[in-house]
């Protein structure tokens, strides 16, 4: 039997305060190629059918014809401007594939241009069977719970604490529900609309469907810092030169 169709929403549009640069991060160059080129790459070797990019204000058309014409990403089938907040521009994505047959869509930060294709699959099987699945990794430090007046409230058992990544996969039909439902709270001031961080935590509040834990990757850490530039550069490095060695061998 045939999979579900599937695509993505590759979400481009930040600006990227903490990379400390004029240019946003998706667009720093990593080997001679953008870090939204690398993740574009991930998402296209992939069984994903179709991708649909947000960019910043303005730079829809522009980044449509560069990456599908010039680039030779035919998967990329729509480019759209993001909005204010990341939920505004996971919406506009969301838009974007009304009417095109979508069943499972994946969420994807460009700022994680690593993503293997091996992650890519353990998410689609997740997602096929839970309907929403995250990737994520235990966290390895102990984590402490604030209070408003800056002491410890409480310290959470860290067996049961993950740090979250993307790409996210959903139902279509699901998290277009969760996110309308998590919209029309916004509008009404509901204590539970609070500014959501990621697609899983309008699906906990909204979508009514429990979000499966899939292991996630190292390699897939999300890129924020010229540290993690420089980190990014040395780990492409060492799999081009492994690549290389298994070539010649």
């Amino acid at each position: 039997m045939a999979g579900k169709k599937t695509a993505a929403i590759l979400l481009a549009g930040g600006h990227g305060a903490r990379m400390q640069s004029k240019i946003p991060k998706q667009f720093l160059l990593l080997a001679g190629h953008t870090v939204l080129w690398h993740a574009l790459q991930a998402l296209s070797e992939g069984s994903i059918d179709e991708i649909v990019l947000v960019t910043p204000q303005g730079e829809a058309e522009a980044l449509y014809r560069t990456y599908r014409e010039e680039y030779g990403f035919r998967k990329l089938v729509a480019a759209v401007e993001g909005g204010i907040e990341r939920c505004d521009s996971v919406v506009a994505g969301l838009a974007a594939l009304r009417g095109r047959g979508t069943e499972l869509v994946f969420i994807h930060d460009a700022a994680r241009p690593f993503v293997s294709q091996e992650l890519l699959k353990r998410m689609r099987e997740a997602g096929e069977r839970y309907g929403a699945a995250i990737p994520a990794l235990p966290v390895k430090d102990t984590i402490k719970l604030g209070n408003p007046e800056g002491f410890v409230q409480d310290t959470p058992p860290r067996a049961l604490l993950f740090a979250a990544q993307t790409p996210q996969v959903f139902s279509y039909t699901a998290i277009c529900a969760a996110y309308e439902a998590y919209d029309r709270a916004r509008e009404a001031q509901d204590a539970r609309a609070l500014l959501a961080t990621d697609d899983a935590q309008v699906m906990e509040r909204f979508g009514g469907r429990p979000v499966k834990l899939v292991e996630g990757e190292e390699q897939n850490q999300k890129l924020t810092t010229p540290t993690d530039m420089a980190r990014a550069e040395q780990w492409l490095r060492e799999r081009n030169s492994l690549h290389r060695k298994e070539t010649e061998e």
